[in-house]
């Protein structure tokens, strides 16, 4: 009984270490291969197997992560910007489509034009002239309503 048990506090107060023997070699068409059996032209390469701990992150490291994080953060602010600013193009360009057309459809639909001259007075727009305002609207419409 006596070297039963010295075997077994022998076992648990050793640390046990695993050590492998691998070996790497060289093919003729220059590929490397890694093998756990000694080959011709093998050389043995030392494997160290034993528990190192958990990797400890250095502040650099962490430094790096917050400025990636901080840099993708500014990147969705200005992404967002962006789009609330391209938001607000359409819908201004919605509006003056909207406009431009009911306009136009007032120009087609009048017997004639009139503008106001500096003393308020009605003066009526000859037909080259109201020509000239219904293709400037048709552009217009063109332009704002894609």
């Amino acid at each position: 009984m006596k070297i039963p048990g010295l075997i077994i506090l022998v076992t648990t107060i050793l640390p046990v270490t695993a050590h492998s023997e691998i070996y790497k070699w060289v093919d003729e068409q220059g590929n490397t291969h890694y093998t756990d059996k000694p080959v011709e032209q093998s050389e043995q390469i030392e494997v160290d197997t034993e528990k190192k701990g958990h990797i400890q992150t250095t502040q650099t490291r962490e430094d790096r992560r917050q400025k990636l994080l901080e840099s993708m953060k500014e990147d969705r602010a200005r992404e967002e910007k962006q789009k609330a600013k391209e938001k607000k193009q359409n819908q201004m360009r919605k509006r003056e489509c909207v406009l431009a057309q009911d306009r136009l459809k007032g120009y087609e639909r009048a017997g004639y034009l009139y503008d106001l001259d500096k003393d308020g007075n009605r003066v009526v727009v000859s037909n080259e002239e109201r020509l000239k305002v219904t293709e400037s609207l048709r552009k217009n419409i063109a332009k704002h309503c894609r």
